[in-house]
C-alpha cells in the first residue's frame, strides 16, 4: 500500500479528466451532512453581509467562540 503522500502525488500526475472523476467519486462517497441549508437562505445571508446589515467575524473569533461554548 502506498502512503497518503505518494497517493496524492500519483493523483496529481493524472490527467485532469481522471482527477475530476476521482474527486467526484470521493465527494459522492461522503455521508450527507447533518444539516440542510436552502439556497435561498444562503442568498439572504450574502445579501445581509453585502448590505452591511450584519458583519462577519474572523476565523480566530469563530474558534474562540466555539471553544468557549465547550467549556461552559
Amino acid at each position: 500500500m502506498v502512503s497518503f503522500t505518494e497517493f496524492k502525488e500519483q493523483v496529481a500526475a493524472l490527467p485532469i479528466e481522471q482527477r475530476a472523476s476521482l474527486a467526484s467519486f470521493i465527494l459522492h462517497s461522503l455521508p450527507d451532512p447533518d444539516y440542510d441549508v436552502p439556497d435561498e437562505e444562503v442568498a439572504e445571508r450574502v445579501r445581509q453581509i453585502k448590505s452591511g446589515e450584519v458583519g462577519t467575524i474572523s476565523m480566530e473569533e469563530l474558534r474562540a467562540g466555539v471553544l468557549s461554548d465547550r467549556v461552559h
